[in-house]
Parts: structure tokens; C-alpha cells; sequence
């Protein structure tokens, strides 16, 4: 049956309410998302993603066949392959392989596929002691719990749970030379070491580890037997694709030009330097096996949507740029991988159920593809798993059932005076979008953009029939809806004149980008998204060609990028520009998180996360010292606004239009 909705709500209330692990996720979170910044100042972020990318699709082309020259080269070094399934079979080979080695002792480097498989319970279950060395995995093991980060997987851990965790001061050298001193035996006992791997190069057999601690190292070098478990994703065909690999995995990662260590293993250890008679296991392991495993991947290589997921590097930055990451932790947010990537691999690896709740939590917010070097359509795919999920709240289901029909009965047209619902003004035609929440609740927003629109000496009309995108429910996961309200958009607005501008932002992207991902195929969708212009753009245009003048009077604007125009729609020196031009001082918003936590449905569904985010958004603007904040997204404004008010601010949330306006 799985997890319970209260249940799982209960967990994320508790990572909100703990204050110190709060504090320590921002702590964290904004340092790893400062140093990937000064990472790449040293390396085109674009150039490197487009290469990278571009490779590791060519490598999931060619998989089999570099699978089989991988496999031929690690033997031709005295290397052993094994390929697995499912977890079940992976599990089975590698502790038949501990048997065989007589293995009390079992050492491991930090790998997310033994967490994948569950092979620490499978090893204990055979009577072996299963040591994690990275020091984060130590710390969490000890702790009974599982990662909570790809890359940093005791990062909720606090300085204070280290210290009581393995009995030391509350201060990190000294913790750090606690664990050293205890696993030091652990290494040298040991008869197998589990590492996992960062890519497996198959013109060569060789493997490659990108670790930081060292603890890897003394992992695949002092037991007599080393095991390497991987997917069959990380096999690439050559030695410049793996270095491709180690250009952007360590800046996007953790800010870093390139690692402390990059293990390169190419089979068993060997010397020939006795006599000149090759022999195997000198000074490191007599034993290399390889555990590729499928668990899944295949399945994900078939399916045209998924396949660019396997390109993933493991690099754990989707986690670092996700706001809801931040405030719930991994061990919410995700199930045995975490973060935005965890809740695409999940239902491959483990079934549909592990992601259920956990998959609620993202805002499409799409940070987390902008963010990742490899390009991957996180939010898409993430929005595809959603179309499944079954444990919806009751008042996210209670609102989508009201919303194509009984919300527009609730809530009556109010864009304001009578002479705009039909045309305003002379001149060329402009045509309004207003959007549902400008039409229904924020109508000061469309009454501005008409008075722009005038002002140029255009004629506003404003068909009556408009109603709702479709966005919404599709975020949803209700494609089919949000293609009905669609198609009812297209076809009220087909036959209007000129150009038709929205003063939103979603809706743009929803009608001009999202509606044919939904399946949206109206044949008029074509000629109105063609004609759909974004005010910012709109407006600024007007501006800068003379077609309305504003006054001059120097204020201060904090501006929030909303989430789709930014990262969606490409939209950041615009509507600046726009309000530099209107006579605005506009300031950037410090990077607290990347999203003030709307999020359409997502703040009626985790109405907790999306207060916090909202407050991290107000903390960046008190930063600013401005009393005004501006955006071009209604939805945006209505939920700064609302968190603004349940706070006692004094501060203005308005749209550009608005400040636009009011200068002419």
C-alpha cells in the first residue's frame, strides 16, 4: 500500500519545524550554489553543457555495443564483468563474491548504486560487517538513515549530531580525525572494497572514481578484492568523453576546477618488475569485478521522453538549485535517489509508489534544468511521472474538479469598467489575454496594461469568452484538462485582431511552448500562439520606440524573476529594462532560494513548503532595502504579496505594468 498522505505530510512538517536543520540547509545550499557560480568563471558553462550532452547521447546510442568492447577490454586485463538485471541479481553476484573472498570485513566508497539495490542489509544478512568510509555515508550510517544528497549525503546533519555521533567535539578536524583514527583497521582488514564509478570507459576497460576524502583509494587499493558497482549509463565510449565528464561533474558539483583524486582502474594490480613475469595483485587488489547494472536503464533507453535522464553525471546540482530541496531535505524530497533526478529514476528503479508524495513537492520551477550540465528535462519529466500519481490532497483534487466550470461561477469577470470588455480606444487593434487570475482577482493588472495600450494609441478589445490556459491542472499532472480549457482559450480567441498580449507570464509560456507538450492539437493553436505576445516584451517595445512617454522620478524596484519567465521564457534584462526606462532604480534579489513558492497548485497542495520559500523570497528583499518589489507574474505577486501581509510589511508588490503605468 505505501506511504500515507498524513503520514508523509507529517514528515515534511517536521524537517519545516526543525530550526537548526533549517538554518544548516540554507547554510549549505546557498555555499554549494555560490561555489558552482565561481566554478564555472574558469569555464564556458554552455559550451561545455552542449559538448557533454551531445556525447552522452551518442554513448546511449551505441550502449550495446560499448557494453560488449567495455566488457571484451576489462577481460583482456584481467578483469572480471558482470552484468545484473535488477537489483536482485546484483546483490546475489556481489555477495557471492564476498563468500568466495571470505570476506568478514566489506569496505565502501560512496556509491549511490549499492543504496540503489540495498546491498548494505543484503552483506549484514550474510553475517559480514559492511563499513561505509566517506565520511558523510559513516555519519548517516551510524545514524541508521540513508543519504540525503547524491554528493553530500550528510548534508541535514548538523555540527552538533556529528560530534554526539561519533563521541568528539563539536568541531570538525577533530570529528574528522575521530573517524580517521576508527577506520583506519577497517581499510587494512578488510577483504573486499565496493566502490561504485563516475564513468567506464570502454575503449580501454578502464573505470574512473571522482572523490575529494581519499577514502577511496585506500577502498579499491588494500583489499585483496575490489567490486565496482555501476549502471550501464555510465559506460562511455572513450577516454575524451570521460574527461569531458570530469570538466563539468566537479564545477557543477561542488565548485571545483576538477577533484582532489580521479582513481583511473584498469584492471587488477599487476607488476611485471620481478624477473620481467607479469603478476597480479602487487601492491593492490588480485580481484576486479565490474557489476554493471541494468535495474531499469533499458526500459528508460527505450522511452523517447526518459532516455536523456541516463545522461545524468550525478553531480547532485539539481538538488542544490531546487527550493523545495531546501526546506524539506532529501529524505523527503526523493526516495532512495533524491532531488529532481531521484524523482525522474525512482519509478524505474524501485516502482511508481516511492515517488508518489515525494513528486508533489516539485514547483516546476525549472531550476533544476537550468542548472544541469547535461541539460536534462527534469520538470518535464517529473510533470510525465505526475500524470500517474494517485494521493493528491483533497483540497488539490476539490480544486480541480471546480475549476473549469464552477471557479468562473464563484468568481465574476472583474476587469473593471464595462467599456473594456468589449474595445477601448482607437487606432490598431491590440487584443487582451487577461489570464484567470488578472480576469478574476487581480484586475488592476489588466486595467494597467490597457492604459498602456491606449496610451500608444491602440484599441484594446477583450473577448468575453476568454477564460483559463489550461496551465493549471496540467501542472498538475491533467493533461487532458488542461487541453480542454486549451482548446476553449484558442478558440475564443482565434478570431480576434492583432496582436494578444497577456499580462502573464505562465500563460504565454503555457499557450505559446506547453499546450502541444499536453497533447494540445487545434489547429488554430498554431496562428493564436503565433500572435501571443508577453507584455514585457510588448511594453518594452512601445518604450524604447517612443510610442508612450513616462515620467521621470527615481525610486528604488526590487525585481523577483518569476520562475517561467526566466528560466522558461529568457526573460531578465527585459523587464528591467522596461522599468529602468519608465524612471525605476531596479536592484537585483539576493539568491536565497529560486522560487517565491506558488507554484500554481503547488501552494494549495503544500501551502507549508510554499509559506517557507515565500519567506526566504521576503528575507532576500528586505536585503535589498527597497519597499517595492515588481514582477511580471500575477500568480508570483498574489503569493509575495500574501506573505508580505501575514507579516505586518510595509512593502508594495506590484506588477511592471502597474509601475508603467502610473508613470505616464
Amino acid at each position: 500500500m505505501g506511504e500515507t498522505r498524513r503520514h508523509f505530510k507529517k514528515r515534511v512538517e517536521k524537517a519545516l519545524a526543525d530550526e537548526p536543520l533549517q538554518a544548516n540547509m540554507v547554510r549549505v545550499m546557498t555555499a554549494l550554489r555560490e561555489r558552482r557560480t565561481a566554478g564555472f568563471e574558469s569555464y564556458d558553462f554552455q559550451r561545455g553543457r552542449q559538448d557533454l550532452k551531445a556525447r552522452r547521447l551518442d554513448n546511449l546510442q551505441h550502449l550495446p555495443a560499448l557494453l560488449t568492447q567495455f566488457r571484451e577490454r576489462l577481460e583482456e586485463v584481467g578483469g572480471t564483468f558482470h552484468l545484473a538485471r535488477d537489483a536482485e541479481e546484483a546483490r546475489q553476484i556481489i555477495g557471492d563474491i564476498c563468500k568466495r573472498a571470505g570476506a568478514g570485513i566489506v569496505t565502501k566508497s560512496k556509491s549511490m548504486a549499492t543504496e540503489e539495490i540495498f546491498l548494505n542489509p543484503h552483506l549484514e544478512s550474510l553475517g559480514m560487517e559492511v563499513v561505509e568510509t566517506d565520511l558523510g555515508e559513516r555519519a548517516v550510517q551510524l545514524l541508521h538513515e540513508h543519504p540525503s544528497h547524491l554528493i553530500a549525503p550528510a548534508i541535514h546533519v548538523t555540527i552538533e549530531q556529528w560530534a554526539q555521533t561519533f563521541d568528539a567535539p563539536p568541531d570538525p578536524a577533530l570529528i574528522q580525525a575521530k573517524v580517521r583514527e576508527e577506520l583506519r583497521q577497517k581499510f587494512i582488514n578488510a577483504s573486499v572494497g565496493i566502490s561504485g564509478a563516475n564513468f567506464a570507459i570502454a575503449e580501454t576497460g578502464t573505470i574512473g572514481i571522482v572523490t575529494n576524502e581519499g577514502n577511496a583509494d585506500l577502498t579499491v587499493t588494500l583489499p585483496p578484492v575490489h567490486i565496482a558497482l555501476f549502471g550501464i549509463d555510465k559506460v562511455v565510449a572513450t577516454l575524451d568523453d570521460a574527461v569531458a565528464i570530469l570538466r563539468m561533474l566537479p564545477r557543477s558539483g561542488t565548485g571545483q576546477r576538477i577533484s582532489t583524486y580521479v582513481n583511473w582502474i584498469t584492471g587488477p594490480s599487476r607488476s611485471a618488475d620481478i624477473g620481467f613475469s607479469l603478476t597480479i595483485g602487487a601492491h593492490g587488489p588480485r580481484e576486479m569485478h565490474c557489476v554493471v547494472l541494468d535495474n531499469g536503464r533499458e526500459e528508460m533507453r527505450a522511452d523517447p521522453l526518459f532516455k536523456g535522464a541516463l545522461t545524468c553525471v550525478r553531480c547532485g546540482a539539481c538538488s542544490n538549485a531546487c527550493p523545495p530541496f531546501m526546506a524539506v531535505t532529501g529524505h523527503q524530497f526523493g526516495y532512495v535517489y533524491n532531488g529532481p533526478i531521484g524523482l525522474v529514476l525512482t519509478p524505474f528503479h524501485h516502482g511508481e509508489a516511492a515517488v508518489d508524495l515525494p513528486q508533489s513537492l516539485c514547483t516546476q520551477c525549472n531550476a533544476c534544468q537550468e542548472i544541469c550540465p547535461v541539460d536534462i528535462e527534469l520538470p518535464r519529466m517529473i510533470l510525465e511521472h505526475r500524470r500517474h500519481s494517485h494521493k493528491k490532497s483533497l483540497a488539490k483534487r476539490g480544486l480541480l474538479a471546480a475549476w473549469p466550470h464552477l471557479v468562473p461561477l464563484v468568481l465574476p469577470r472583474r476587469i473593471a469598467s464595462p467599456r473594456s470588455r468589449g474595445q477601448v480606444g482607437g487606432g490598431d487593434p491590440v487584443t487582451l489575454f487577461a489570464s484567470c487570475l488578472v480576469d478574476r482577482v487581480m484586475p488592476h493588472i489588466g486595467e494597467a496594461l490597457v492604459k498602456i495600450v491606449t496610451a500608444a494609441g491602440c484599441r484594446v478589445e477583450f473577448p468575453k469568452a476568454q477564460w483559463c490556459c489550461g496551465l493549471m491542472p496540467a501542472n498538475a499532472g491533467r493533461f487532458e484538462a488542461g487541453v480542454r480549457l486549451n482548446t476553449d482559450l484558442v478558440r475564443a480567441l482565434k478570431n480576434s485582431p492583432g496582436p494578444i498580449v497577456t499580462p502573464s507570464a505562465s500563460c504565454f509560456g503555457a499557450v505559446t511552448l506547453d499546450a502541444v507538450e499536453w497533447g494540445q492539437s487545434d489547429p488554430d493553436l498554431a496562428g493564436v500562439a503565433a500572435r501571443m505576445r508577453d507584455s514585457t516584451r510588448f511594453v518594452l517595445e512601445l518604450l524604447e520606440g517612443g510610442r508612450i512617454n513616462t515620467s521621470a522620478s527615481r525610486q528604488r524596484v526590487a525585481y523577483h524573476d518569476s520562475c517561467q519567465s526566466l528560466r522558461q521564457l529568457g526573460l531578465k534584462a527585459e523587464p528591467r529594462r522596461v522599468l529602468e526606462l519608465a524612471g525605476y532604480e531596479v536592484v537585483d534579489i539576493p539568491d536565497i532560494a529560486n522560487c517565491c513558492g506558488f507554484g500554481g497548485t503547488f501552494s494549495v497542495d503544500w501551502p507549508q513548503v510554499a509559506a517557507r520559500l515565500a519567506q526566504w523570497k521576503l528575507d532576500a528583499i528586505a536585503q535589498t532595502g527597497a519597499t517595492v518589489v515588481a514582477s511580471d507574474n500575477p500568480g508570483c505577486l498574489m503569493h509575495i504579496r500574501d506573505a508580505a501581509r501575514r507579516r505586518g510589511l510595509d512593502l508594495r508588490v506590484a506588477h511592471v505594468l502597474e509601475l508603467v503605468a502610473e508613470r505616464l
